[in-house]
Parts: C-alpha cells; sequence; structure tokens
C-alpha cells in the first residue's frame, strides 16, 4: 500500500529539524537499546545522501543496533568531526580536507562509484564553451564535491578556471546553487540531472551532459574519527551494515516510492519525470559492496591542490579503513542484503 506523501514529508522535516544542544554518545546501555550516535551529513549534495535519509526513516540503523540522527551540515561549511559528532557522511574532498588540517580521521564506506551524470547548466545567452570565459559558476564550498565535479565538467570543454577567468563561487547546498543561478548570481552549475529538467523547462540549456563521459568525480564518504573507531567499532559496523541494507532497499522495487519521495523533498523537486531522473541516476552511481577507492581519492587531491595545496600531503592509504566493508562482504551480509 501507498503510504501518503505527507507521511514522507513529516519525516523529511525530522531528519533535519534538531534540538540546539547534541546528544552525548552513550557508550554503556541496555542491550535492547541502540547506541545513540550523531551523524553529520551534507544534505542531498550527492544523490547517495538518499540512502542515508532512508536508512534513517526506515530504521534500518535500529535494526543494526545504533539510533543514528542525522544533523545537518548546511550552506558552505565544511563538516567537522567531534566528540559530539564522530560519525560523519560526506564527501570524500571534504575528509581529504579536514585530514589535510589535523583532523584524526577515517573513510569507512562510499556508498557510491563516483561516476558523474551531472549537467552542466547555463543561463540564456550562453551558447558554446568560449561564452563561459570571464564568468561565474556555482558549487557549494570550494575545493569540496561540487566544486571538483565543475572543474571536471570545464576541462571535458577544454576550459581551465584560472587561465579563462571563470569563478567558481561557493553558493551551499544543490537547491542553492540553482537559486542563485535562476536570481543571476551565478551563470552556470554542475547540478544533477532531474535539476537539470526543471531548468531545462525554464528556458536555461544543457552545455555539457556528462552522463556518456564516463567521467568520476567525487564519492561519498563514511568518515569516522579514530576515537569513536576505536571505542566502539560494533556500533561503526552496524551503521555500515545499515547504510549496505538501505542500498539495496533502494535499488528494489518496493523501495521505488519511498526513494521518490526522499529525492522529491530534498531536492526540491515537483515533476514527476524529473524526480524519475533521480532515481535512475541514483541506481547508476550505487555501487553494491562500497569498498573506498584509493585511485579516485588520488585524482581528487590532484584537482583539490588548484584550491588548497596541503590536500597533496594527506596519505590516502593511511586515510583509508575498509575492515568493516570486508567483515560484512566475506560474511555474505552484503550479497543476502541483494538478495532480500
Amino acid at each position: 500500500m501507498r503510504l501518503p506523501r505527507r507521511h514522507f514529508l513529516h519525516l523529511a522535516a525530522g531528519a533535519v529539524a534538531f534540538p540546539a544542544m547534541p546528544r552525548v554518545i552513550r557508550a554503556q546501555m541496555s542491550p535492547s537499546r541502540p547506541v545513540a550516535v550523531d551523524m553529520l551529513h551534507l544534505g542531498a549534495v550527492g544523490l547517495s545522501s538518499i540512502v542515508l535519509l532512508i536508512a534513517q526513516r526506515l530504521d534500518f540503523f535500529k535494526k543494526h543496533g545504533v539510533d543514528v540522527r542525522l544533523v545537518a551540515v548546511t550552506g558552505t561549511q565544511i563538516p567537522e568531526l567531534t566528540e559530539a559528532h564522530p560519525v560523519g557522511h560526506i564527501g570524500a574532498p571534504a575528509a581529504i580536507i579536514k585530514a589535510a588540517r589535523g583532523s584524526k580521521l577515517r573513510v569507512l564506506a562510499s556508498l557510491d562509484s563516483g561516476r558523474l551524470f551531472n549537467h552542466l547548466v547555463v543561463r540564456p545567452g550562453i551558447k558554446n564553451p568560449d561564452d563561459l570565459r570571464g564568468k561565474r559558476l556555482g558549487a557549494r564550498v570550494t575545493g569540496a564535491a561540487l566544486w571538483i565535479h565543475t572543474v571536471l565538467a570545464l576541462e571535458q570543454l577544454g576550459l581551465d578556471p584560472t587561465r579563462d577567468n571563470i569563478t567558481i563561487l561557493p553558493i551551499g547546498d544543490p537547491s542553492q546553487v540553482t537559486e542563485a543561478l535562476e536570481a543571476g548570481r551565478i551563470d552556470g552549475a554542475v547540478v544533477f540531472a532531474a535539476q537539470s529538467s526543471q531548468l531545462k523547462a525554464k528556458g536555461y540549456s544543457v552545455l555539457l551532459d556528462l552522463s556518456p563521459l564516463n567521467v568520476h568525480g567525487a564519492q561519498d564518504a563514511l568518515v569516522v574519527t579514530t576515537s569513536f573507531l576505536r571505542e566502539h567499532p560494533v556500533s561503526v559496523e552496524g551503521i555500515v551494515a545499515a547504510l549496505i541494507e538501505a542500498c539495496a532497499f533502494a535499488q528494489s522495487a518496493k523501495g521505488k516510492y519511498a526513494v521518490l519521495e526522499t529525492i522529491k523533498t530534498e531536492l526540491k523537486i515537483v515533476d514527476d519525470t524529473a524526480a524519475e531522473a533521480g532515481l535512475l541516476q541514483l541506481s547508476r552511481i550505487i555501487v553494491r559492496k562500497p569498498y573506498p577507492s584509493v585511485e579516485n581519492l588520488r585524482n581528487m587531491q590532484r584537482i583539490m591542490r588548484i584550491a588548497d595545496p596541503k590536500a597533496a600531503d594527506v596519505d590516502v592509504t593511511d586515510l583509508i579503513d575498509d575492515r568493516f566493508v570486508k567483515t560484512l562482504d566475506e560474511k555474505g551480509f552484503i550479497d543476502a542484503a541483494y538478495a532480500a
């Protein structure tokens, strides 16, 4: 039976509306109660964030012994993992930035492949790549995922931000980026296909479709502080297991309605066809076995050094800890989740 739309809208509101004081991790709890932990996340900056919200709303976290409260990091902030917020679902570049600045953390899993299906959408009047010279594009924050995807899109067009005087402004979340484009504060942006459909209906045009080009950008990253990892390995494994199960659910027929409603809410999509495009894109980027990629992280460092030279100093092989994905894989948990 289809659940009413208002039910999911209510859940969506609960996912981002939080009390001012963060919860303290409660390590000593009765076995019948899940361990409580606050997890930072970036909203729908990457489509794999939809899986994170599904895991919370359908109680996959609690099923695996963890009571996760999602704490949204909005605007142009880079998430800062702390004792109060020891876990984060963020872009891999953000993890590299924080590691370069001295944060002690580890990347546990990446739910998406990093392959880009996004569109570079531009305002009316921009007809070809040469027209972008001297223009302003928008991203979430300098050096992070959407910024990197914008640099990669420009590379495909034979453009270089520095040489061609193209400014990539830090704007905020994807919905804020599209709002800035519509308001005329920027001239273009790399957006999801679902957002692109709505913008095209308003007269904007797609200067570049990354879908057929097999370009890989920033993966997401499930990140944890080294202290929390050391003290709560069982809870960490529960979080990884919950996200894998949510990925499997999001790609199943029974999960379709919940995923579509979440995409509409998080990306502010009103058109059903556009939401379906988002669901298709999500199914293409989710990886069945979410091992973090050293190669992908190193490619991110190549681009990030433009904005932050210290990013190149991070040893990404030391940053990765994939033991929980490996354990669940070897136990057959991942295959069983998808078979179910």
